[in-house]
Order: C-alpha cells, then sequence, then structure tokens
C-alpha cells in the first residue's frame, strides 16, 4: 500500500494554519495563456489579473486541506477586496471547524477560511469553504465526548467597504455589453454562447493551474470536472455582456453535482443556434435578484445575480449519472437531459456607459 500524504480530516482541528504559498509557484497558464482562450471575463480596476483567472490559480494553492477529499461542496462570501493582484500574492488558510455524522465516523466535513495576499497587508481575495476529508486509513472518531460539529456557521453578508470599486468604467465596451440602467430583477439575461467540456482542456486547466487533487481523475468514472470549471464556463457563457461589470465576488459558489466526461466527449465548440448541440455541453441563465444603488456612487449599481449552470448530457452522460447514484447522492436528469451542476449568487457593480 502506497504511503499516505497529505493532511486527513483528523489533522484539521479547529485554528489549524495551513500556508499555501505564493500563487506563482508551479504555475505553468499565464494570464496570456488564460485570455488568449477565454478572453477577459468582465473587469477589474487598471492594474489588476482577471478576477476568474486570479481566483482559480489561488484555489490551487489553498488545497492542501483538500488533497483527500472525495467533495468540495462549495465556498461562501468570496470576495476580491482590492487591486492589483499579482502573481507574487501569498496565500493562508486557517481551519474554522469540521463536522461529523457520528461517533466512529471515517470522514467529516471541514470548514476552513482563505486569504490572498502580500504578508501581514489585507488580504486581496479572502473565501471560505466547506469540503468532505477522509480519514487516514483504519482512523475513526473516538467515543471520547469529541464535539461531533465544531464549525462556525458561515453567514452570508457583503459590506461594500471591503471591495476596491474601480472610478471609471472602461471606454472600449464591445457591442451589447450591459449598463447599470439595463439590470432588472426577475428578467434573466440572455446568452447564445454554450460550452463544450472538452478533456484535453480540462486537463490543461487544472494540471497548468496546479489543481492535482485526486478526486478530478479516477479510474473508474472518467474525468471529473473540477467544481471551479462550471463557474469558469458558466461566466463565460456571460463575458462579453457583462465586459462593463466590475466582478466583486461571489456569495455563495455551490457544486450540486459533478460533471463526469467521457473520452466521447470530442466535439469542438458550437455558439450558434444553427449548429448541430454537441453530445455533452454546459448551458447557464444569469438572473438579477437584487439592484440597488451603489452606496456612495452616483451612476453605478450593486446587481446581485443567480447564475445557474447546467450539464446537458447525452445518453453516454445519462448512463454514467444512473451508475454513479448507485453510491453517490445525485440528482436526477430532467426529461430535458439537464442536470444543475452549478449554483453561483454573483455581487457585481455595474456602470453607466461612459
Amino acid at each position: 500500500m502506497a504511503d499516505e500524504t497529505g493532511l486527513f480530516i483528523d489533522d484539521l482541528t479547529a485554528g489549524r494554519q495551513v500556508p499555501g504559498g505564493a500563487i506563482s509557484a508551479n504555475l505553468s497558464i499565464s494570464p496570456t495563456d488564460f485570455e488568449r482562450r477565454f478572453g477577459r471575463l468582465f473587469w477589474r480596476p487598471e492594474g489588476s489579473l482577471d478576477p476568474i483567472y486570479y481566483k482559480l490559480a489561488a484555489f490551487c494553492k489553498t488545497t492542501a486541506v483538500s488533497e483527500n477529499s472525495p467533495a468540495n461542496l462549495g465556498a461562501k462570501n468570496v470576495r476580491f477586496h482590492q487591486a492589483p493582484t499579482t502573481l507574487d500574492d501569498v496565500a493562508n488558510t486557517t481551519v474554522l471547524g469540521r463536522k461529523f455524522r457520528e461517533t466512529g465516523a471515517a470522514t467529516g466535513v471541514c470548514q476552513v477560511r482563505s486569504q490572498i495576499g502580500p504578508d501581514g497587508a489585507d488580504p486581496v481575495l479572502s473565501w471560505s469553504r466547506e469540503c468532505i476529508v477522509n480519514g487516514r486509513s483504519g482512523w475513526r472518531l473516538p467515543d471520547d465526548g469529541t464535539s461531533l460539529d465544531d464549525r462556525e456557521k458561515i453567514a452570508v453578508a457583503f459590506d461594500a467597504g471591503e471591495v476596491e470599486l474601480a472610478a471609471n468604467v472602461p471606454s472600449d465596451l464591445p457591442a451589447g455589453a450591459l449598463a447599470a440602467s439595463d439590470f432588472k430583477v426577475g428578467e434573466p439575461i440572455p446568452t447564445g454562447r454554450i460550452s463544450v467540456l472538452r478533456p484535453d482542456e480540462i486537463f490543461w486547466l487544472t494540471r497548468g493551474l496546479g489543481n492535482l487533487a485526486k478526486t478530478h481523475y479516477t479510474r473508474d468514472s472518467g474525468y471529473i470536472v473540477w467544481g471551479l470549471l462550471t463557474l469558469l464556463y458558466g461566466v463565460w457563457n456571460y463575458a462579453d455582456r457583462l465586459r462593463g461589470c466590475q466582478l466583486l465576488g461571489f456569495d455563495v459558489a455551490k457544486h450540486i453535482a459533478p460533471v463526469y466526461l467521457t473520452e466521447q466527449v470530442r466535439e469542438e465548440e458550437h455558439t450558434t443556434s444553427e449548429a448541430p448541440a454537441p453530445p455533452e455541453f454546459l448551458s447557464s441563465t444569469l438572473t438579477p435578484r437584487e439592484v440597488e444603488d451603489y452606496p456612495g456612487r452616483p451612476g453605478v449599481k450593486l446587481v446581485t445575480a443567480a447564475l445557474d449552470v447546467y450539464n446537458n448530457v447525452n445518453e453516454i452522460g445519462v448512463a454514467e449519472y444512473e451508475r454513479q447514484k448507485s453510491t453517490k447522492a445525485l440528482g436526477g436528469i430532467a426529461e430535458d437531459g439537464r442536470l444543475q451542476v452549478g449554483d453561483y449568487v454573483l455581487r457585481l457593480a455595474a456602470f453607466e456607459r461612459a
């Protein structure tokens, strides 16, 4: 049996500090590489890195707590506090607490908070998340009065003073980009793009950003798409329309169900309604929930919007989900072939046109 490596649930006691090092360490996908493929996803103050790229790269430096995790359940209070962001910024994670189902449990839910930024300074990015973590081989929660739940409860809260708001909207907005007055509560924002998940691209992203979590590559179920990549592709569907918005963060980033890929998913991307649908792809809807004046900034709206991401699967995907449901709690696929895989609540600053 190979030696066990990494941290396990029995190691992750409340208050433990887990340093992650510089964001640039072992990173082979540069901002230029990323933008060549995806473009710039929303807009940030001059001098900062693309927020989605930065979040993906930063997350990979906080995965020491989840190396032995079968599932990352999601994050709350993801906040882009200030610009500029750089790859020299350092990641640090603090264990908030754990939860066990019962005495004798071999796994638990670990709750952590991660902060990214220069040593000793206020963070430029922060978030809290929960993940299921395995115990070491043979370990069980002892019947010694250990609390079954010593987590702090994560409340969702947004403080406009936490984030640095840009002074001006960029002047080179593409046609169709939304301005503050275009956001209406309850009116979904349309998109004509769908995102095809190709195994070679998933491999490029995960390896290039340094996310080598065991759960993303398993022999019995092919590729399991990293949850944050469903967020990446979901927001990519809206990148052009939201080019005039500053992404402030996410109240919630919940991964509802995994996305399984097989070697049969090899179609090229289709972006028009006339093109034939590929065998498996992600679609998304974006619906404003709240639109309010941004505190202290006339002409700027604070938008809270729900981004729902769906996996649209063919018969191969249906069969795979049905097989996985025998051992995991997965939702059913609707008659239209859609399964919701991501539930994200975005916070945006929407500007009027310059």
